[in-house]
């Protein structure tokens, strides 16, 4: 079967179908999904019943993975791996269980940020045949398109202080989230641009989130408190938005340049949740 790709919102985020990653790709399938990726931000994949190794394989194509060995994903056999759960092993959970609980991007603290994120569904909650824990994206290009030629002006070269050491403060920094900040040993603040230039496709970008954006560097204080606020909650307006429904064995991709995500949880402790994520290694950030 080829390779077909079906959008699914307005903005954002398409289903791929036709395309079996238990195995190597050809060239040619392989650049249609690419393409597709970078003008739909977010694609997905049903149905895929991948190990490890096939969804390494596969994510690497796109670019070098991050490689992270963190003390409490010591049952992990690959670095490349990223465990997402709420699964406990002897009392300790076997890895991030809080991830997504607020607006964010992935690796916006650091100074290369993450390019982008795969995620895969091991174990997916459900109740009365519904799964449960979906995944909210937001289209940050589309967002910043829609503004105001006098908001643009006004952000125009603008640059924005992201801080890990905030996200910690928001969410509560669990002892997962402390692992992960010292493997990584990222900066107290990286400056980035409020307005990031996609590397690959050139569009503008709103880089602005409630879980890391710390301050815009030059504004007074309630300045930039205020615009921070205004632009992180017109980036999630609902036109701009795709929510991604988990089925188990789902393989879903989204652009760390061009979007945000946050996780719903909407499902009971006791409800398993087990994912997989890879991450593409990014470059400096383009203004």
């Amino acid at each position: 079967m080829a390779v077909q790709v079906k959008p699914c919102g307005s903005a954002l985020g398409a289903e791929i179908t036709g395309a079996d990653l238990t195995r190597p790709l050809d060239a040619a399938a392989f650049a249609q999904i690419r393409a597709a990726f970078y003008q739909h931000e977010v694609i997905y994949f049903r149905g895929q019943a991948l190990s490890d190794e096939d969804q390494i394989r596969f994510t690497a194509r796109f670019g070098e993975l991050r490689r992270l060995k963190l003390a409490m994903q010591a049952h992990v056999e690959h670095p490349e791996i990223f465990v997402v759960s709420n699964i406990k092993k002897d009392g300790k959970h076997i890895g991030s269980y809080d991830a997504g609980s607020l607006w964010h991007t992935d690796g916006a603290y650091l100074v290369k940020p993450h390019a982008i994120s795969a995620l895969r569904a091991l174990e997916v909650p459900a109740e009365n045949g519904r799964t449960l824990g979906d995944t909210n994206f937001a289209s940050v290009s589309a967002a910043y398109e829609a503004l105001p030629n006098a908001m643009k002006k006004r952000i125009e070269g603008l640059q924005a202080v992201q801080s890990f050491e905030q996200h910690l403060a928001k969410t509560g920094g669990g002892g997962v989230k402390k692992d992960i900040y010292s493997t990584v040993k990222a900066a107290s603040e990286v400056v980035h641009p409020l307005v990031r230039v996609h590397p690959v496709n050139g569009r503008k970008c709103l880089y602005v989130t409630e879980g890391y954006t710390a301050s815009i560097v030059g504004l007074p204080e309630a300045e930039s408190r205020d615009l921070i606020a205004e632009l992180a909650l017109h980036c999630v307006r609902p036109e701009f938005t795709y929510r991604h429904n988990w089925q188990q064995h789902d393989l879903v991709m989204w652009d760390d340049c061009s979007t945000q995500h946050k996780a719903t949880f909407d499902y009971p402790a006791s409800s398993p949740r087990l994912m997989h994520r890879t991450t593409v290694v990014g470059g400096a950030a383009l203004h």
